[in-house]
């Protein structure tokens, strides 16, 4: 996503204690985000591809979901997929990625980041006005999940939301990737 000044993007990170080719394979399984993010119940991907760009999967909050189609696949390193609906992007962005970011940390552990970045309506001025908003919101949610996908990574068990609050401290603000 080009950066300019409609887009607006948030970004966290975890230090989770696996090695990174073990936070790899589980990131990877592309069947699974309902283990580590907040309300999701099931994960189902719908195209034949399991894997890569192009893999498309559903993520479901009760019978609602979304879409998620992999943009970018860095091996070992992590991926960006669009959050859409059909052809149409996440409500109410013009746009919506996520990117999933893996890196080698200290003592056989690895950094995971998450950036989320959306495009607003309204141009520069929604931009301006939903960031005093939606970044909190978005702020929120991304520590959520990172801190689910601590505990995921770490016991190989879905987090729960009491797994999610005592994590959320090891959850970091971070600067989003370019």
């Amino acid at each position: 996503m080009a950066t300019d000044s409609r887009v607006l993007a948030e970004a966290v990170a975890v230090t989770v204690a696996v090695p990174v080719e073990q936070a790899w394979q589980r990131l990877q399984d592309f069947s699974v985000a309902h283990y580590y993010v907040p309300r999701l119940t099931d994960t189902q991907v719908v195209s034949a591809q399991r894997q890569g760009v192009g893999a498309h999967r559903r993520v479901y909050t009760g019978k609602r979901y979304l879409e998620e189609t992999v943009l970018e696949w860095n091996p070992g390193q992590g991926f960006v997929i669009k959050l859409h609906k059909g052809s149409k992007p996440m409500p109410p962005f013009h746009r919506a990625e996520f990117e999933y970011a893996l890196s080698e940390a200290e003592s056989d552990s690895t950094r995971v980041q998450l950036t989320m970045k959306v495009v607003m309506p309204g141009g520069a001025i929604g931009r301006l006005a939903a960031g005093a908003l939606i970044a909190p919101v978005l702020r929120k949610n991304l520590v959520l999940v990172a801190a689910g996908l601590k505990h995921y990574y770490e016991t190989g068990t879905a987090a729960t939301d009491a797994d999610r609050e005592r994590l959320a401290p090891a959850v970091t603000v971070a600067l989003p990737s370019a």
